[in-house]
């Protein structure tokens, strides 16, 4: 139920009268009013209601949006609100105190209160895609299993260490310079996920954290990485990339060689707490031949332009109240031979479409092999009625109305069957096509669908694992910002994981070959060319423009 509080019946108990658990979901568009409820039914059948004496309100005209106001269902023990405008959470959620699990995702809260330390049976606890800036100096929840903060603007978390019972912790897409204080004592840790922050090292503690399966500190500022994490043996999962490590022997390792392959080197190599740098007879002339082998095969970003009138995608004028940015490129000769980078690109979109792109809200990515492609290419908005395209996994076309359909069932479907899921926003794009009139497509020279955003792209245009040219394109509702960014983001992380292009002139090429696409309007003027003189800038990267395509 959307924009009021939806609880579920309580199972009925033949002659007796029994107050049930409830759960309760408030999900809204961001800043939609979201009205005042209360439930307190008489008796029906030998079952009572619990009451809501204060439900969730719109405060009109106040400063602070939103805002959950005192609560006396004493057995609640399911709380979701997400996507509101909900910028405070009253001292007052202390009372739930038989809550399970607390989502309080994608709003605009800024601080969490003390008073969340006395839900003791709290068992899950997320507030990501939220404005944080601090949280409680400690946590106490001592049968938390799965903590959640990621995309904030903390600058610390501080004392972990009560959390005895935690199996999961994200903390990625914030500010924090270092680690939470306290993770030698969360013996039950299976998933530590760092990335995109600002940290510097990790603390010799990691050792304690024997049944870590995956640990994802990538997009950090790590110059070495200490020899306890190689007493992390169960890991699974490792992703040091994106980092200014010092050792380039390792640095490589980190996008091309496994998990034990990472920590048996760390083993020899890893730097020890507390310097130890002294050197080694014998070692300093092989280490300065490979520090001048290294740098002579430098990665490098190549950028080759090319004139033709036809490599143009055309916007149309119709898109503008649609979806009206998109931005586009080429990357040549890219491999994606190897099955194991094949499904590593796939993955790189998969996380980037549940962070950078907000749940494929913020701009959704899509990927085609160029060689399908007829240029130029069409972006216009079609009735919804009319739209059809041959959608992935699919062998004939699909009207865009089944396809929406088919995903409301499937949202439909998995709140059924995971009802404490914690990402129930993985749909959350269909509220952007539901019901809409018209929609954005991108369509070859002859007319042929060949995307629809953010629902799907086609099987026309599909990519392989092979090597080809892979036409991207990013397409928003909101800016061509927001399309640069996320095109940058894929960028980075795609040249830090070791992709590579391949150069028939050139055996030893080491690095991305990038065509930028130009995107005009109808009368021919530029509106989007990504990337331009100032864009893809990373540091200890070489990049080359050539005006000519390969």
């Amino acid at each position: 139920m959307r924009g009021a509080l939806a609880t579920r019946r309580p199972r009925e108990r033949k002659g007796a009268v029994v107050q049930s658990k409830e759960r309760m979901r408030v999900m809204a568009p961001l800043g939609a009013d979201l009205v005042c409820s209360r439930l307190a039914p008489p008796f029906q059948g030998g079952l009572m209601w619990p009451r809501l004496t204060h439900g969730i309100k719109r405060a009109s005209g106040s400063s602070d949006g939103c805002n959950i106001l005192q609560y006396d269902l004493k057995l609640l023990n399911f709380l979701e609100v997400a996507d509101t405008c909900l910028e405070e959470v009253s001292s007052d959620i202390g009372k739930l105190t038989n809550i399970l699990h607390l989502a309080l995702y994608r709003n605009k809260l800024t601080q969490i209160p003390e008073q969340i330390n006395e839900l003791e049976k709290l068992k899950f606890f997320d507030v990501s895609f939220n404005r944080l800036t601090s949280i409680p100096l400690k946590f106490s929840l001592v049968q938390l299993q799965t903590l959640n903060l990621s995309n904030n603007e903390l600058a610390e978390v501080v004392d972990v260490g009560a959390l005895k019972m935690l199996a999961i912790l994200h903390i990625e897409h914030n500010k924090l310079t270092e680690f939470p204080t306290g993770m030698e004592h969360l013996a039950n840790l299976s998933e530590l996920h760092t990335s995109n922050n600002e940290i510097t090292s990790i603390p010799s503690e990691i050792k304690e954290l024997q049944g870590l399966r995956i640990f994802d500190i990538s997009f950090n500022s790590l110059k070495d990485v200490p020899l306890e994490l190689s007493s992390c043996r169960k890991l699974k999962t490792l992703d040091l990339t994106s980092n200014p490590l010092k050792d380039n022997r390792l640095k490589k390792m980190t996008s091309q060689c496994s998990p034990k392959a990472i920590l048996d080197y760390i083993a020899k190599h890893g730097a020890k707490q507390g310097g130890g740098g002294g050197k080694k007879k014998g070692k300093g002339k092989k280490e300065v031949v490979e520090e001048e082998a290294v740098e002579s095969n430098k990665r490098r970003i190549v950028i080759v332009q090319n004139k033709g009138d036809e490599r143009r995608i055309v916007s149309y004028e119709s898109v503008k109240e649609v979806r009206p940015y998109i931005c586009c490129l080429l990357i040549k000769k890219l491999d994606l031979s190897d099955a194991a980078t094949f499904k590593k690109f796939l993955t790189i979109q998969t996380k980037l479409h549940e962070n950078e792109c907000d749940m494929r809200t913020r701009a959704t990515i899509a990927t085609h092999s160029a060689e399908k492609l007829l240029l130029p290419l069409r972006y216009e908005a079609m009735a919804t009625a009319h739209l059809n395209i041959v959608a992935l996994g699919k062998t004939k076309k699909s009207s865009a109305v089944s396809l929406i359909d088919n995903l409301k069932r499937e949202r439909d479907e998995l709140k059924l069957k995971k009802k404490r899921q914690p990402k129930t926003g993985l749909y959350k794009f269909i509220e952007l096509v539901d019901g809409k009139e018209e929609l954005a497509c991108l369509k070859n020279a002859d007319q042929t669908v060949i995307s629809l955003p953010p629902i799907t792209n086609s099987e026309i245009t599909k990519i392989k694992s092979e090597v080809m040219d892979v036409f991207i394109e990013i397409t928003s509702p909101l800016s061509v910002s927001d399309c640069k960014y996320v095109m940058e983001s894929l960028i980075k992380q795609m040249f830090a994981a070791g992709f590579q292009s391949r150069d028939d002139d050139d055996a030893e090429f080491n690095g991305l070959i990038i065509e930028p696409l130009r995107v005009v309007d109808e009368s021919g003027d530029l509106r989007c060319l990504f990337p331009s003189k100032v864009d893809l800038q990373l540091n200890d990267v070489q990049r080359v423009d050539k005006l000519n395509a390969l």
